[in-house]
């Protein structure tokens, strides 16, 4: 089976990248970050182990991995009035949380109220909800853990490793500091292929240093206006 698109909306996600990122040289993939793992995805029919620290993501994907079904994902409604809370709908905890992820992109906080946006195309439609539950059976052979710094210290087998994590001049997504030094020194002790993302301060251009980062391309991040979009300067690391 074949994914065709994200299973959940998180910011950064890495699916439309992941095309032009280098495939993968084993066959088991691990991402110590996972958010919505767009680079896994794209191989879905590899062996997969998730690592997500943040507990509503943690959650969702263990969900989609454990017990999430077409049916159920096509019972989770569409087009709710903005402002309702998603808590009241009767849904179980996986679909509350997979709406939620589709109704508020950067879902790592508390609020579960459908959004003005959450209803346009792009997020919670008939064809989201459709390409969704139909595909969600791609992942059920997948893994998924919370403590991504550790995997990095304990695997001794040759995987490949997709490594997104928060940007260290970035926004951090409320998440505990990441000792980015450390990071750097497990990955130059794991085994296999290694590719590590960052990007350019938005505000100073600094270059983060940990890893040796190139310059790889440049993203929309965010559109507020037409004419008014924020971008990425991405960097690689390929190791």
């Amino acid at each position: 089976m074949k994914v065709t698109g994200p299973l959940m909306k998180v910011f950064g996600s890495k699916w439309l990248s992941s095309k032009r990122l280098p495939v993968p040289e084993y066959d088991t993939i691990i991402e110590p970050f996972a958010g919505s793992a767009g680079y896994s995805l794209r191989h879905c029919e590899k062996q997969v182990l998730l690592c997500e620290s943040d507990p509503h993501l943690y959650d969702l994907w263990a969900w989609l991995i454990g017990l999430a079904t077409e049916a159920c994902i096509r019972e989770i409604p569409l087009g709710l009035p903005v402002g309702t809370d998603i808590r009241t709908l009767g849904l179980s905890a996986g679909q509350q949380l997979l709406l939620k992820s589709w109704q508020r992109t950067n879902n790592v906080g508390n609020c579960w109220t459908i959004s003005p946006w959450g209803n346009l195309p792009g997020q919670w439609t008939a064809n989201t909800r459709a390409r969704v539950a139909s595909e969600v059976g791609a992942v059920k052979h997948w893994e998924v853990t919370q403590d991504g710094m550790e995997i990095v210290r304990v695997c001794m087998e040759e995987v490949t490793w997709f490594v997104d994590p928060p940007y260290q001049y970035n926004y951090q997504y409320k998440q505990p500091p990441i000792d980015y030094a450390l990071l750097a020194a497990r990955l130059r002790d794991a085994r296999g292929q290694k590719i590590v993302c960052e990007a350019m301060c938005p505000k100073t251009g600094r270059v983060p240093d940990w890893l040796p980062f190139k310059p790889w391309e440049e993203r929309v991040t965010s559109r507020r206006k037409a004419t008014q979009s924020h971008h990425s300067k991405e960097l690689l690391c390929l190791m």
